[in-house]
C-alpha cells in the first residue's frame, strides 16, 4: 500500500509492490522530486490549455517579433547547465560516493549543456540561419514560467523560511547549495515566483489578470501533487502528534501514520531493517501531506468549474484563489509539526508565518474581489463619451 509506509525512492515502491521481483533501486529516481516534477508537469498542460482556450475568445493578444533560426541558443545552454547541476548535485550525488556533490553537478551541467550546444551546432550547420517575423501567443510562454516558477519559487521559498527559522542556515555558507533545497516554504515560493511572473508578464506585454487567473488555477494543482511527494517520501512534513481513537469509517493511513522508512531519518530504529532507511516515528502522527492534497484538490475542482463563469471578470478567479488557500492553509496548520519555528506577534497574539500570510491572503482576497467586482459593474461598463 502506497501510504501505509515510506518509499523514499519510486524504485522502492517498485521493488515492494513486485514483491521484490523488479529492483531498480541503483537508478536515483526520488520520490519528492517525481512528485513535484509531475506536479509541474500537470500544470503546464493545464495551464498551457487554459490560455488556448482564452486566446480564442480573444481574452489574451499576441505579439510579433522577428526571430534568428537558428545558430545557438545560448539562453538553453545555460538552462541546460543549470539543470544538470541541480541534478547532478541534488539526485546524482546520493548514489555515486566516489565523488563530492558539487563535481558531480558540475559533470552533470557541462554534459547536458555540451550536448545542447553540439544539437545547435551541427543543426545550423546543416539548415543554415534565417529571420522570419512570427506571432507568440501567450500559451507558447508556458515553459518560461514553468522555469520562472521553478527558480524564483526555491529562492522565494528559502528566504521565507529563514525569516521563520534563521537558526537553521548557521552553516550556509558551508555548504550554501544544500541549503535551496531544504526547508522549503510553500508561501515564500508563491509569492516570489508571483512576483518574478508580474515583471516577466509586464515585459511581454501580457494580460495580467487573465494570466494570474490561469496560474492561480494550475498553482493549486501543483502544489496538491506536489504534497504526494511529501507524504511518500516522508521528508518531514507531518502533522503533530495523534492520539485520539481513529474514526471507524476512515482507514489507518487517513488518521495516523508513522512514517516508518522515512526518507528524513527522524524517528526511531526499526527492529530488522535492512534498508537504506530504517527509521519510524515512535507515535502516529496526522499525515498532513495526504489531507493538503486532498483539500487543494477540492479548491482545484471549484476553480476549475467557477472559471468560465468570471471569464468576464479577469482577476475575480485570482482573489477567489487567495481566499481559498488561505483558509486551506491556515487550518492545516493547526495541526502541523512546526516547533522551533519563530512566531510573529500581532496585537500580542503569537502567529505563525503561514498563519499571519493565510490571514493577509483573506484578507487581499476580500478586497480584490470587491474592488474586481466594482471596477467591472461600474467603471468597465461605463459608457465612453
Amino acid at each position: 500500500m502506497l501510504f501505509e509506509r515510506c518509499y523514499p525512492r519510486v524504485t522502492d515502491w517498485l521493488f515492494d509492490v513486485t514483491n521484490q521481483s523488479i529492483d531498480l533501486r541503483f537508478i536515483p529516481l526520488y520520490s519528492y522530486g517525481f512528485w513535484v516534477a509531475t506536479g509541474f508537469l500537470m500544470a503546464a498542460l493545464v495551464i498551457g490549455r487554459e490560455m488556448k482556450n482564452r486566446e480564442k475568445i480573444g481574452m489574451f493578444s499576441y505579439n510579433e517579433k522577428t526571430v534568428t533560426i537558428g545558430g545557438i541558443d545560448y539562453s538553453s545552454v545555460i538552462i541546460s547547465a543549470l539543470i544538470g547541476y541541480f541534478l547532478g548535485f541534488k539526485f546524482l550525488s546520493e548514489q555515486l560516493n566516489g565523488l563530492s556533490a558539487n563535481i558531480i553537478g558540475l559533470i552533470t551541467a557541462v554534459l547536458l549543456s555540451g550536448g545542447k550546444y553540439a544539437y545547435d551546432y551541427y543543426k545550423t550547420k546543416k539548415e543554415g540561419i534565417r529571420e522570419e517575423t512570427i506571432r507568440v501567443f501567450p500559451s507558447e510562454l508556458v515553459g518560461d514560467f514553468v522555469m520562472i516558477c521553478a527558480i524564483f519559487g526555491v529562492l522565494g521559498a528559502v528566504l521565507f523560511n529563514y525569516l521563520e527559522s534563521p537558526d537553521s542556515y548557521d552553516g550556509f555558507w558551508c555548504d550554501p547549495i544544500s541549503y535551496l533545497f531544504s526547508g522549503l516554504s510553500v508561501y515564500g515560493g508563491m509569492i516570489c515566483a508571483g512576483l518574478a511572473l508580474l515583471a516577466y508578464s509586464y515585459v511581454k506585454k501580457i494580460n495580467v489578470p487573465n494570466l494570474f487567473d490561469c496560474l492561480a488555477y494550475c498553482f493549486i494543482l501543483a502544489n496538491g501533487i506536489g504534497r504526494v511527494g511529501c507524504q511518500v517520501s516522508g521528508d518531514g512534513d507531518w502533522g503533530i502528534v495523534n492520539l485520539n481513537p481513529k474514526l471507524d469509517f476512515l482507514p489507518q493511513f487517513l488518521w495516523s501514520t508513522y512514517y516508518s522508512n522515512n526518507i528524513a531519518d527522524v524517528g526511531v530504529p526499526i527492529a530488522g531493517c535492512v534498508e537504506e532507511h530504517c527509521m519510524t516515528l515512535a507515535q502516529g502522527v496526522y499525515p498532513t501531506p495526504i489531507y493538503e492534497f486532498l483539500m487543494c484538490t477540492a479548491i482545484f475542482l471549484i476553480l476549475h468549474f467557477i472559471r468560465k463563469r468570471l471569464y468576464t471578470m479577469p482577476g475575480m478567479l485570482f482573489f477567489i484563489f487567495f481566499i481559498l488557500i488561505g483558509i486551506q492553509r491556515y487550518s492545516i496548520e493547526q495541526i502541523r509539526d512546526l516547533a522551533g519555528r519563530n512566531l510573529y506577534y500581532i496585537f500580542t497574539i503569537g502567529l505563525k508565518q503561514s498563519e499571519l500570510i493565510s490571514i493577509l491572503l483573506v484578507i487581499f482576497g476580500i478586497l480584490g474581489i470587491g474592488w474586481t467586482y466594482y471596477y467591472y459593474k461600474k467603471i468597465a461598463a461605463k459608457p465612453v463619451v
